[in-house]
């Protein structure tokens, strides 16, 4: 009786146990050790600022699981999500990435791993569309009237990007192909110098992200004349959409940030995850903050970021064979 009474007792103590331990402990990585968020670029641009906002606010959606920000930068992305995808598949090391990612993929520039094979999808969590700007001395204050100005200037009309194969360069081709414009494609090394030389006028024509162009377009020394979206930003409705001018109908490149973990991550943690990252998203003040810094949160499931990489793969693909645009 004594051992029966015994076993009924342990028994009693896992059951009381099992609802007073954390959920995420059932389901989850274990509450003892951190979440890495590994950001595959340097610390200070637009994927480390999304990591660090969402590790700020996420951990309380995972019973306090505390989250830390790993930079491992270099390869155009590709250290990290090589050094994400061969990590335990345990839901501690997870990939914040933006859209270079499928980009890389397209242009069969990931080096050692596979997009579709390696990484399984978590969340999307904001995004920040390509727009295209002039230098404000440049005539043209829409979409239609830049497209005539090119037009009246075959070939000598000069665009700017933030370097050869960048979502800016793709938006840019989009914008020649759908247009049917010639326009000469000057590619930077990287954004900051592509803005300096508009606001120089040296380079007129630019694609950028918002968060590049917003501060001088609130100057005058820039003007945004289209978002290279579909619609219009929640946080600037003012700036139309260049979906809205019938050439550019179908053209919708945005640079988005979303979360990946290791293709053999089970699903219940892999959903788990994915719950807490899409709850976390839903706080206003943290909307808010996104939009103060020109993000607009454009938060989806797994099945939603699947569908957007696919997406990509695609567009980027036939993009670049088209362009001849290719990556070394």
């Amino acid at each position: 009786m004594i051992q029966r009474f015994a076993g009924r007792a342990a028994l009693a103590l896992l059951v009381v146990g099992g609802f007073a331990a954390p959920l995420f402990a059932q389901t989850g990585p274990s509450s003892s050790r951190p979440i890495t968020i590994v950001v595959p670029f340097q610390a200070g641009g637009g994927a480390d600022t999304v990591a660090r906002m969402l590790a700020t606010n996420l951990g309380p959606h995972l019973n306090g699981q505390p989250v830390i920000v790993d930079n491992r930068a270099g390869a155009s992305g590709n250290i990290g999500a090589n050094h994400v995808a061969r990590a335990p598949a345990d839901g501690h090391t997870l990939l914040l990435t933006n859209s270079t990612m499928t980009i890389n993929a397209a242009l069969n520039f990931t080096q050692g791993y596979d997009v579709k094979k390696d990484l399984q999808p978590v969340a999307m969590l904001v995004s920040s569309p390509v727009a295209v700007g002039v230098n404000s001395g440049l005539p043209a204050k829409t979409t239609a009237e830049l497209v005539r100005h090119v037009r009246d200037n075959p070939g000598k009309a000069n665009y700017s990007s933030c370097g050869n194969g960048s979502p800016q360069h793709f938006a840019g081709e989009a914008f020649k192909q759908s247009a049917k414009v010639d326009m000469v494609h000057v590619p930077y090394n990287g954004c900051a110098p592509a803005i300096s030389d508009a606001l120089g006028n040296q380079v007129p024509i630019l694609f950028s992200t918002i968060p590049n162009m917003a501060p001088h377009a609130k100057t005058g020394k820039l003007r945004l004349l289209a978002v290279a979206s579909g619609k219009r930003l929640s946080f600037m409705p003012e700036v139309p959409a260049l979906a809205e001018t019938p050439e550019f109908k179908n053209l919708d490149i945005s640079v988005w940030f979303g979360l990946f973990a290791p293709a053999a991550t089970p699903p219940d943690v892999r959903a788990r995850i994915e719950q807490a990252v899409l709850a976390t998203l839903k706080d206003p003040k943290l909307k808010q903050e996104f939009q103060a810094r020109y993000y607009e949160v454009d938060a989806l499931g797994a099945d939603g970021m699947g569908q957007q990489v696919d997406k990509d793969l695609a567009m980027y693909g036939e993009l670049a064979k088209r362009a001849g645009i290719k990556l070394e």
